[in-house]
């Protein structure tokens, strides 16, 4: 009994630093709408755009497209500036 306890302590940091499996697809959103931004593309043709290519795996993230884009399209001239999907990705898996 102790052996499994000490077993399953062991594990919990493991577990609890496991990739979550929605990070790296929503990532790639916001990656995608940080190249239309920079790109000069608006906001709805972003969004439609990014939601026409949600097809096979990705088609069942799509109704996450338009609130990760009008986020992307919130951000301030300088927080552009920085790594936004990589950031975004990195927070989301530490969650």
């Amino acid at each position: 009994m102790r052996l499994m306890l000490i077993a399953a302590l062991t594990l919990l940091p493991v577990m609890a630093n496991a990739e979550n499996p929605m990070c790296a697809p929503t990532g790639e959103i916001v990656a995608r709408a940080v190249e239309a931004r920079t790109s000069g593309q608006g906001a709805p043709g972003a969004i439609t755009a990014i939601a026409a290519e949600m097809t096979g795996e990705m088609a069942s993230y799509a109704p996450a497209v338009q609130p990760l884009v009008d986020w992307v399209y919130s951000l301030t001239e300088a927080q552009m500036s920085e790594d936004v999907a990589g950031s975004y990705v990195t927070q989301c898996e530490a969650q």
